[in-house]
């Protein structure tokens, strides 16, 4: 029976899907099984190269040069998966580095992002802060200039100076060093 639908689970999952856990999870396992299949095949060709010999020499069962063939064979096939997973764990690695130096690339600029954040946050609160001790003083019994006099001069002055120094300072911030 022929059904044109497809499994779910026999389809890779969208790129946006795979997490970067799995991504490296999936590379680590992939060069894992590359570097067992290498390690299984790495010394083969020379076992059946010199077991070829060997059946040359001293099989007398079977024809010498059928045996031969089919024995250099094998070994130009263990030769060529040796070749192909020695240039799959050159992918796979380079593909884990650049992956990782992707993932390095973005937290840098995250943290860029974060420090600036903090910068204006902190550009901000050393404006706000002359101006909130200035006010926290009317609510302490300290002396404040003009207390004594009954018209609104002095706190309007005092309140006029504290806008000035927070549009200097801002414009300070702005302009010269570009933090706001």
């Amino acid at each position: 029976m022929h059904s044109d639908s497809k499994d779910p689970n026999d389809a890779a999952p969208p790129e946006s899907a795979v997490s970067g856990s799995d991504m490296l999870r999936r590379v680590g396992e992939c060069r894992k099984k590359v570097m067992g299949l290498y390690r299984l095949l790495g010394n083969k060709a020379d076992v059946i190269k010199g077991f070829a010999k060997r059946c040359n020499e001293q099989w007398e069962v079977a024809p010498k040069s059928e045996i031969g063939l089919y024995l250099g064979d094998i070994q130009d096939h263990i030769l060529t998966m040796t070749g192909n997973l020695t240039h799959y764990e050159t992918l796979l690695s380079r593909a884990h580095s650049n992956y990782l130096a992707q993932i390095n690339i973005r937290m840098n600029e995250r943290q860029e992002q974060t420090a600036d954040v903090l910068g204006k946050l902190t550009v901000l609160g050393t404006i706000v802060l002359p101006m909130n001790i200035i006010c926290g003083m009317w609510g302490m019994n300290v002396k404040v200039p003009g207390q004594d006099v009954e018209n609104l001069h002095w706190f309007l002055s005092i309140t006029a100076g504290l806008v000035i120094f927070a549009f200097v300072c801002f414009y300070v911030a702005k302009r010269v060093y570009r933090i706001v």
